[in-house]
């Protein structure tokens, strides 16, 4: 770690696929008690972010970056745990807007405190600060390089 430009392409490979195996472990054991995985974690809050409007299944598998199937299979279950519903839309028969349950509403903001005090705990405290911030700004920037090609 002394030099980080002489580390390899694997090298950089292993520690970032390392890496999010952690973080994952970490989430989906805070996440255990709600009976919901940190995929669906991230569906119910990219969902909750659009309001009461809701988002389209394609636009929400673009905003995650994954395939109709698996956003199709993720939330008929957790439409079907009550967490998130489907209406029609007002300006197309066709599509379905998908929106969080208002009763769960309030769980949804329960998960989140619940998730940053436990990983206040478990990793954050062990990340300095302002190199977690370098950390995200990092993963913004990248995150630019699929859409920009």
């Amino acid at each position: 770690m002394n030099d980080l430009s002489k580390i390899t392409t694997y090298q950089a490979g292993v520690q970032q696929a390392s890496m999010n195996r952690v973080l994952q472990k970490h989430f989906d054991s805070l996440l255990k008690p709600y009976s919901i995985t940190k995929m669906h974690w991230l569906i119910i809050g990219t969902v909750l972010d659009k309001g009461e409007s809701g988002v389209r299944l394609t636009d929400l598998a673009k905003s995650l970056n994954t395939t109709m199937s698996y956003i199709t299979t993720a939330v008929n279950l957790l439409e079907s745990k009550n967490i998130l519903m489907r209406k029609g839309s007002d300006t197309d028969n066709r599509s379905k807007q998908i929106s969080i349950s208002p009763d769960f509403v309030p769980k949804c903001a329960e998960i989140e405190a619940t998730l940053r005090t436990g990983l206040r705990k478990s990793i954050y405290a062990k990340v300095d600060t302002n190199d977690f911030r370098i950390y995200m700004k990092v993963m913004y920037q990248l995150s630019l390089v699929d859409k920009n090609n």
